[in-house]
């Protein structure tokens, strides 16, 4: 038993959490002591969303099992049933390819279904940015049902560990590693923004803004409204190139992107303010766009993770990523057209330009990769699955609600 691969599941069902996970799942790969299995499943199988399992085909994986989603009713009742069907495909998964140990990231509704399948199946669950916050959205809830099912914590900060730890968990089983993402920026080269550019259609010599704004899941009308906004703030700035990412598949994404499509259209008349829609660059490409760009401009993490280690200032609006670490290059604004046209001018602005290239962000770590590759080959599988509740002293959690405080 001991001379046997150990094998490991990775869960992976959008372009965005497959960026994130890609070297993680190399390393995996390229480890004699590990068998590598992936299972994609939500948006990576939607044509909608870019059919993107053809992304992790292309970097020559193999998919060892596809769970398919009902991703076209974003009602909360269709996001229901999507969550149901997730769960019984994650839990076919887990039955047919039996691993020791199944990796999932984040907080997507999704997820939630993995964790619960892995939870039924017995099967050990390593969970990678738990601990975060973001409080405009039911991610917030979901990740941290993720992080009482998980038996291996790897949070971004140390500040999300000790929330993880301050959550009753085990601290001998929490690993503050960083972010993959950012380690990825920091090893790998960007890809030069000027050919996708003009594969684009757009003047690469021309200023440009990365637009990703997704849905507010807690907010009434799912942040329509916003969108409105955001259209009046850049048409303040006709000589920006627009580049709009498509939009999650979330509880009220279809009206949120019809909204995107009107401001990718209204503003694509304009030869000034030429816009592209694009349902999915790619993560290497998302990064070149993020740092040719002159600022990321939306509500979505990459703004707040990979924006500020690629150098690119950030206008964060609204409330969706509340509760996160920023970098100071991030700007935090209302959801109004002026809020935003003084963030974007204040974005823009040589001062904050140079102060972005510069700026230290939260989520750097220390050979992150191979830290969670050691520790999913060598912790002990053996009681793995047994979680008692760690318990702390009344004064050690009042220091870490504090601590925990300086988050916010």
């Amino acid at each position: 038993m001991a001379d046997r691969a150990r094998h490991i599941a990775l869960v992976t069902t959008t372009r965005a959490d497959w960026g994130i996970l890609k070297p993680l799942a190399c390393a995996l790969r390229d480890d004699a002591g590990i068998h590598l299995s992936i299972i994609a499943g939500g948006a990576h199988l939607s044509a909608a969303h870019g059919a993107t399992v053809s992304e992790i085909e292309t970097a020559g994986f193999e998919v060892a099992f596809r769970v398919p989603m009902p991703l076209n009713d974003d009602t909360p009742r269709g996001a229901g049933h999507a969550l149901g069907t997730a769960c019984a495909g994650f839990a076919d998964a887990f039955a047919e390819l039996a691993p020791d140990m199944a990796v999932v990231l984040g907080d997507r509704f999704e997820i939630l279904g993995a964790a619960t399948a892995a939870l039924m199946a017995r099967v050990p669950l390593a969970h990678l940015h738990g601990g975060e916050a973001s409080e405009g959205q039911i991610d917030e809830q979901v990740r941290h049902a993720v992080t009482k099912m998980a038996h291996l914590h790897f949070p971004a900060a140390q500040a999300y560990a000790d929330r993880i730890i301050s959550m009753g968990e085990d601290p001998a089983r929490v690993f503050a590693v960083g972010s993959l993402a950012v380690e990825t920026i920091r090893n790998e080269a960007v890809l030069e923004w000027a050919p996708i550019a003009r594969e684009l259609g757009m003047d690469p010599a021309r200023g440009v803004l990365a637009v990703t704004y997704h849905p507010v899941t807690l907010a009434d009308d799912h942040g329509v409204g916003p969108v409105l906004a955001l259209g009046e703030a850049l048409a303040l700035f006709p000589d920006m190139q627009l580049v709009i990412t498509g939009v999650n598949a979330d509880p009220g994404s279809s009206a949120v992107a019809q909204g995107m499509q009107r401001l990718a259209k209204a503003h694509g008349t304009n030869a000034r303010g030429r816009a592209v829609l694009v349902p999915s660059l790619g993560h290497a490409r998302y990064l070149a766009l993020v740092k040719a760009a002159a600022a990321v401009v939306g509500n979505s993490s990459s703004g707040i993770i990979e924006a500020p280690a690629l150098g690119t200032p950030t206008v964060n609006i609204g409330p969706r990523q509340d509760g996160r670490l920023r970098a100071p290059s991030v700007i935090d604004c209302a959801q109004t057209p002026n809020a935003i046209a003084g963030a974007l001018t204040q974005a823009l602005s040589p001062a904050m330009q140079a102060h972005a290239a510069r700026c230290a962000t939260p989520y750097a770590g220390d050979n992150t990769c191979a830290q969670i590759v050691d520790a999913l080959k060598s912790v002990p599988l053996e009681g793995l699955l047994i979680k008692r509740m760690h318990e702390r002293s009344v004064d050690d959690m009042r220091a870490n609600v504090s601590a925990v405080e300086l988050v916010r």
